[in-house]
This record gives structure tokens, sequence and C-alpha cells, in this order.
């Protein structure tokens, strides 16, 4: 390990010490109601030209647009609240329509930087709807200074297909008015999102001093700063807390209180017994810095410190073989918790009762019966499934319209809803076969989904209600069904412009069937991308068929990927490619609000969307190394369900890698198929298949 690895390990050691500590008193949960209305928020809605997306009536804050930015919906009053008292709040928020028509309007709630006043991350997705206030309910943790900001979604495509811009219709001004003479401006009219109050509840304190605190500290008590006595030092960072309120633990029987401390820390953090020599080596640590004069903080805080950094934290070490309770407590806990073993799999280990199969299998449900499981699934699926590389790359803007949001003319945006359900999608439906101990041949063909409006006008599938998923049974002969077609997998197998069944097929080689194919020969070459669209890509890969050196790996690789062809880079089913070639070329102008149908802005009219043509038909044909012969996607999912140990086999290995950290070796394919002769008698269940491999000497050996 080198020097800046030891350097990095250190910082981020201290930073999870002081994360932990509780030096402020016990902060009060209150609750709060706060308004858009009160003049400190409109310093916040932008320039005067801006304020035009946004109007305070009646107390009300009302979106007749998106802004263009997220200042203009930063709520400072929150901010003011959580730089005093940062912490878990909850946030409850009163959202009506107005002039909906029926129509329900999304909107997003992001927590927010006090720095930069930009959304960091999405805590909700609400749906409003009709002219009486819903209540919309989250939590979140926030930091010094943090706030939300409300960010409504869509609003600008739904007035324009109204014939809606910013104002109604026929009152759209100049766009040199709209700088010039904002005070002078209709107001707005028509569609719009409500914002009456955003409560706010907490901080939530459900213990103090924190959990993490009391792993620390236990029941040392907390004394302030300034209250030590004067012949105590506080060295280094902690100075700065001499002249304060702030506490810190402070114990009448430092080297007694330091040893008691360590005994419970050290086997927590190490995952097992820590015999008196080890135990005794910090016990010193902390033991120089107390007869050093430092106070009872600073000499543990250095004890901790070194433990954080050692080996045996940072690793899980062990010797070949068996692995005994202790290390059998840890590979469970970090493959279905991503953590460390929580209490009772410390016990039971403790007690050498772990290992006993039947206790084995009832901590393994109940592992996975936890909420703590959603990291397993979301790591697991992200490494086996490559959604890692969701945000890699971008479908392009003229061919694929539809993966994006249209504010106006030829003006799209990212569409972070359509994401969201993308990347949610392959999540639930992991989750839902693996707490059902679903057929994981699900995973290639399935009746159901998991979808929500967006993502199932995307799919262009019967209307679903809401911006939340819900599990959604797909009609008769769907396409979709199964991780195969799936939005997400589909986009990461895409480069944004193009398809390529090379590489989607690879990915179904490696990833569904376990089978890794050889590299191309030096001199292979590569495909050109044809962007006119006038040369499919079946027509350019018979080159490579051609070529003697190429055809065994193509002829392997292209079917699988063929099979794929139906679906674009943004996950859509199509028939034809799409090209640009034939548009007429389109000056570009600076965007601008879309008025009524036949309004003119500044002599010319507003544009709709570059058009893009369509080219050849989509041949999602081909012939597999064996010789069987598929018309299209649904053939060939048939196909692989006919080969359940193959695909079963597949996934006990990615699992068993995933869970230990090691590759599968050829002398693990005895015991792998074992498994998949276990699971077979539970029609392929996916829990049992993670139950098998619990229990199977791959798992309990290293």
């Amino acid at each position: 390990m080198s020097p800046v690895h030891i350097q990095r390990y250190l910082e981020a050691a201290d930073l999870a010490l002081e994360a932990a500590i509780s030096r402020k008193p016990r902060p009060m949960s209150e609750k709060k109601r706060l308004h858009y209305s009160r003049k400190s928020e409109v310093r916040f809605f932008g320039q005067k030209a801006q304020r035009r997306m946004l109007v305070v009536e009646d107390g009300e804050l009302r979106f007749f647009s998106e802004p263009a930015n997220d200042k203009p919906a930063y709520l400072d009053q929150f901010s003011r609240i959580t730089r005093k008292r940062p912490g878990r709040y909850k946030v409850r928020v009163a959202a009506r329509t107005l002039d909906s028509q029926g129509e329900k309007l999304t909107f997003e709630v992001r927590t927010a930087s006090n720095k930069q006043r930009l959304g960091i991350e999405t805590i909700a997705w609400c749906d409003a709807s009709g002219d009486d206030y819903g209540i919309y309910q989250t939590e979140s943790t926030f930091q010094p200074g943090e706030t939300i900001i409300i960010a409504p979604y869509r609003l600008n495509d739904m007035r324009r297909q109204r014939g809606l811009s910013q104002y109604a219709p026929g009152d759209a001004p100049r766009i040199r008015d709209r700088v010039n003479q904002p005070d002078n401006l209709p107001p707005p009219k028509g569609l719009a999102l409500g914002i009456g109050w955003i409560e706010v509840e907490g901080p939530i304190v459900e213990q103090w001093p924190s959990l993490g605190h009391q792993r620390l500290f236990g029941k040392v008590p907390l004394v302030p700063f300034g209250e030590l006595p004067a012949e105590i030092k506080t060295p280094g960072s902690l100075n700065e807390f001499r002249e304060s309120r702030d506490l810190t633990p402070h114990s009448e029987q430092p080297k007694k209180d330091a040893r008691l401390l360590l005994a419970d820390f050290l086997p927590r953090v190490f995952r097992r017994p820590v015999d008196d020599a080890s135990l005794q080596a910090y016990v010193d640590i902390a033991n120089s810095r107390l007869d050093s004069g430092e106070c009872f903080e600073s000499a543990m805080m250095v004890s901790y410190r070194a433990a954080l950094c050692s080996p045996e934290f940072l690793f899980l070490i062990g010797n070949e073989g068996p692995l005994d309770d202790h290390a059998l407590a840890s590979r469970l806990a970090y493959f279905l918790w991503r953590s460390a073993p929580d209490e009772r799999l410390r016990q039971l280990a403790n007690d050498g009762r772990l290992s006993e199969p039947e206790v084995l299998h009832r901590e393994t449900d109940r592992l996975l019966a936890s909420p703590r499981s959603s990291a397993f699934v979301n790591d697991f699926v992200d490494q086996w499934l490559h959604l890692r590389k969701i945000f890699a790359t971008q479908p392009d803007k003229r061919r694929y319209p539809e993966f994006y949001v249209q504010e106006g003319g030829r003006n799209f945006k990212d569409d972070p809803l359509l994401v969201h359900a993308m990347i949610e999608e392959t999540r639930l439906f992991f989750t839902d076969l693996l707490q059902n101990d679903g057929n994981l041949l699900q995973f290639i063909d399935s009746d159901f989904t998991y979808l929500n409006d967006r993502l199932a006008r995307f799919y262009d599938l019967p209307e679903v209600d809401g911006s939340a998923l819900k599990r959604v049974s797909l009609p008769e002969r769907s396409v979709r069904g199964g991780v195969l077609t799936q939005a997400s997998v589909l986009k990461v197998t895409a480069n944004g412009t193009r398809t390529s069944p090379v590489l989607r097929g690879v990915w179904v080689l490696e990833n569904i069937l376990g089978r890794k194919p050889l590299p191309p020969p030096p001199d292979a070459g590569s495909i050109d991308p044809d962007t006119r669209g006038t040369t499919t890509i079946r027509e350019q890969l018979k080159k490579h068929q051609n070529s003697e050196t190429c055809a065994s790996c193509h002829r392997q690789i292209d079917p699988p990927g063929f099979a794929l062809e139906s679906f674009d880079p943004a996950g859509q089913w199509r028939k034809v490619y799409r090209t640009l070639d034939g548009v007429e070329k389109v000056k570009r102008h600076r965007p601008q609000p879309p008025p009524a149908p036949g309004v003119k802005l500044r002599g010319r009219d507003i544009l709709g969307p570059l058009p893009y043509l369509p080219a050849e038909p989509v041949d999602a044909s081909g012939k597999l190394l064996n010789g069987e012969i598929f018309s299209g996607i649904r053939d060939f999912k048939a196909i692989l369900l006919r080969e359940p140990k193959i695909i079963s086999r597949n996934l006990a290995a990615k699992l068993l890698t995933f869970a230990t950290g090691r590759r599968s070796e050829p002398g693990d394919l005895l015991e792998l198929d074992r498994l998949v002769a276990e699971i077979e008698k539970n029609d392929y269940g996916l829990r049992s298949l993670i139950h098998e491999l619990v229990q199977s000497h791959l798992f309990l050996a290293r």
C-alpha cells in the first residue's frame, strides 16, 4: 500500500470519526411551515424576466414554466434551519394544479446545496392533481445549509401541447419586451403547478448521543470543552472548540475507560475476537497520549484512527480452507448487506453456531428480508448487467427525441424521470424474483415488469397511472418481459447513435450464457459506423464473416446481437432504422417559447423538432451456431428458455464472484452444476439459488 493510499485512509477515518461524534446538546425537533411568499424568498426567483415563470399569488407559488435553472425554486428559509441544526427531516409539500383539465402534474423534490443552489439528488417524485392541495411527504438527511428545491416535470411540454407558452395564446410578447420591460408584461395564464406551503419537521433524533457516538465512547459523560481542566490539552483541530459550548467526552478514569472502550470497538471493526496482545497495542497508543496531557477524546481518536487504517479493518483477511464462524459472518453480511456483521451475526459467530446449516439458512433469510438487502440488489444488478454505464452515452436527440423532454421547437433536455424509471424497473424486477423466489428464467422472459406512466409511454404500452413504478402485467405476445428487453440494458449496450450486434452479442454471451468470446485477431479491423443509414450493420458485418479469421467468432457473437436489433439505442422498439439523410437543413436560431398556432415571433415561425426519416427495415433474424433459426426477439427468447441449466449456472457463477470476490474457475463447475440440480427441484427459484450458494463449500471456504 502506497503512502498516498495511507494518507487517504487516514483522512477518511478522520471524517468518519468526526461525523460520528455528538458535539451539540440533544437538538429539539421542531415543525415549521414555510411559504415562498416571504420577501426573503423573492431574491432567489432570478432576474425580473425570469420571475415571469414564477408568480406568488394569495400566498401560493405558481409555476407557469420550468425554471431555466434551479435557483428560482430554492427555499432559503429551510437552508437557515439546517445551517444551525443539520440532520434528518420530514418534508411535506402542499401542491395542486391550476387549469389542469384532469391531468396530473409531476414534480421533483431535490436536495440543494447552499453554495451553488443547484440540485444534488432527487429525494421524491410526486404527482399533483386537482384544485385542492395534496400533501406529499418524504424524508431525507440534510447537511449544514442544505435545503430543497421544487422542479416541475414536463410542464413546458404540456403547455406547448395545449398551444400555450409561458403566456396565454396570443399574449406572447416579443423577446425584447420580455427582457427590457418585464414589469409591463401581462400575467401568465393556463396550466400551472401551485405550491401552497412546505412543512419541515426535525431534526429527527431517535437516540442521543447518536449510535455512532455510543459505539466510540459508550456512557462516558459529555462536558463542554470550556469546562475541561486547564491542564488538559486539546491538540490540533480540537483547539477551535476550546472556547465554545460544544461537547466532548471526559472521563475521570481515562485509562480504565480507554481499555473498556477499545475492548468493545476492536472486535466490532475487525469482525472477530481480539487477543490481549492486540488490544494492548491500541491501549498503549491511547495511554501515551493521555500521559502527554491530551484530552480523552483526542487520545481515543488516535487509537480509533489507527484501527480504521489497519489491514484487519480494510481487508477480509484469512487463510485458505474452511471459513471460521467469524469469517463466515463477514462474508454473509458483505454479500447480502454490503456492510459489516450486525450484533446478532457476531453473537452467533462467538457461540460457534452460525455455520450450522439450519442457523445459516435462517440468517440468510433474515438478511434478505431486511431493507438493507437493497444494497445487494443495487450493487449486484449494476455489476451483472452493467447498469453503472447508464449515463456513459446519450441517445442522439435528432434520431431518438422520444428519450428526451421537448421544450419547444428543436429544444430537448434530459428526462430524469425516464432514466430513473429505467434503472428502477430492473432493480424492482430483480427484487420481485428475489423476495418471491421467482423462477430465474423470468430474467429471459416474463409476463410482468415494473412501469410508471413515463416508461409505459416510452414502451408504447397501456397507460400506467403516476410517476411511481408498480408491477404491471404485460400484454400477450409483448416484446417486453425479462431483462434482455428492458431499456436500461438496451441503453448500456449501445453507443447512443447506433446499435451494434457485436456489442450486444458479446453482452448476451458473457452475462446471460456465461460464454466469453475469444478476443479478435490483431488484424480484424473495425466497422466504421455508417451514420447516413444507407447501409445496415448486418451488411457491414458480412465483411467480417467472409474472413476466415473473423468468421468463427462472429458466427457466435452476431446472432444474439441481431435478435436485439429491433430495439434502438434508447431501448425503444423499432421496425426501421432512422436517418437524417434527406432532411432539409434548417438554420438554427435562438430558442424561443412556442406561441399559439399561427402566431409569429420576430417575423419567424417557431420550428418543430428536427425530423428524421425512415431508412432500411430492421432484420432481427439469425442463425445460432447449433443451427437453430430465429426471426426476432420472441423466437430468440424461446430458444434461450430451452437452456435453463446454462442460464442458471451462469447466474450462480456471477453470484459466486460477487459474494467471494473471485472469479469462478473450471474446478467450480461440478459444484455449480450441483447447485443448479438442487434449485431445479424448486422451479429454479432465485432465492433458492442464493440459499444453495451460501450452503455450498464454494461459499464456506476460501
